[in-house]
């Protein structure tokens, strides 16, 4: 099925691209800083460098295509919620817990979509929240909370 998608407009999406990009370049520089180690001793900047690399290429993609002319057919920038739903989702694990930091994750990758179903957004969350207590907390016995220490 091919779609084709109405611009937001030209110039918010060239601002957060760029705002997506300088962030994507402040996590590589502090990678940098924190050292990247070698290939048989990874360092603890090789992560944060990594990641600031890849948001910043997808960055540049999104300000390209926000640059286009007329209607495109795929577009790049609802791809940018998922970097920060999956770092969104790792600060809400411990003090949330499992339930509503995948709520959150499912939900905020949800917006990357051409229609939002909320009601198919929260079954797949409690779905993948089922999958993660019964992989990650009873299979491996990680010490993440169901429920998280706020309630």
């Amino acid at each position: 099925m091919h779609h084709t998608f109405h611009r937001i407009g030209r110039l918010p999406e060239l601002i957060f691209g760029l705002f997506l990009f300088s962030i994507g370049c402040a996590s590589a520089i502090c990678g940098w800083i924190y050292g990247l180690g070698q290939l048989n001793d990874i360092g603890p900047g090789a992560f944060p460098m990594g990641l600031g690399g890849l948001l910043m290429i997808l960055a540049a993609l999104a300000m390209r295509e926000a640059w286009a002319e007329g209607a495109v057919t795929r577009r790049l920038a609802p791809v940018c919620f998922y970097l920060p739903a999956v770092i969104i989702w790792a600060l809400l694990i411990e003090g949330a817990g499992l339930l509503l930091a995948t709520l959150a994750l499912i939900l905020l990758c949800s917006f990357a979509e051409e229609q939002l179903n909320l009601k198919r957004a929260l079954l797949l969350s409690l779905i993948l929240t089922a999958v993660g207590y019964v992989v990650f907390i009873l299979g491996f016995g990680l010490t993440f909370n169901l429920i998280g220490d706020w309630f």
